[in-house]
């Protein structure tokens, strides 16, 4: 007996929901947020409303599906780049060089997120706590391999994710560099002379 892959109306779905998310990603970047209805999206996805809500229960759902999809993109793209013997250091410019990257690309998207979601929400919900996890654990193993300094595991990861959001979102001090092509490079010098100590 062969396995058949997904049918007709299967791949419909499938095709339709990409619209859709391709609909509100594409608007949510030129409008931003609040820009965007739900009409514009099923417009843009040439579909209707209510089939548009077949698929997502409100516009915030769409929202953290099209940062889901993306930021899955980012991580292939993070493991593409490194091997079993990549340095720790290696490791953690790749990974915040493809978070800068990732940020400038969803700038629009990432604030409205920021915007509607992190209020009050608990700690290990917040829209950017994947990637203290992910630095975190990168950090640890470059200690316990003797490839970078022992610093404050935690604090140094939450400096970085922090950091990075902050300048290529250019929020604060980092106002007017947000699109600065020399940024990111400047950043992962700071970064591997306070892990490496050079």
């Amino acid at each position: 007996m062969t396995s058949r892959g997904p049918g007709r109306l299967e791949r419909r779905k499938a095709r339709t929901r990409a619209a859709i998310l391709d609909a509100a990603a594409r608007l949510f970047q030129e409008r931003g947020y609040d820009g965007t209805s739900i009409q514009h999206i099923a417009e843009a996805a040439d579909t209707g409303v209510g089939t548009v809500y077949g698929y997502f229960a409100s516009k915030d759902e769409m929202l953290r599906e099209v940062l889901r999809t993306h930021s899955e993109q980012a991580v292939q793209r993070y493991r593409a780049a490194i091997t079993g013997g990549t340095p720790a250091i290696d490791r953690v410019l790749m990974a915040f060089d493809v978070t800068a990257q990732f940020i400038r690309e969803h700038r629009a998207v990432l604030l409205a997120l920021v915007q509607t979601e992190s209020r009050g929400r608990p700690e290990g919900e917040h829209p950017m706590s994947w990637l203290n996890q992910q630095f975190t654990v990168l950090i640890a193993q470059g200690i316990e391999r003797g490839e970078l300094r022992p610093v404050p595991v935690d604090a140094t990861a939450r400096l970085l994710v922090s950091t990075c959001s902050m300048a290529m979102l250019g929020i604060g001090a980092w106002a007017g560099r947000e699109d600065d092509p020399d940024l990111p490079g400047e950043l992962c010098q700071v970064i591997r002379a306070m892990l490496t100590g050079g």
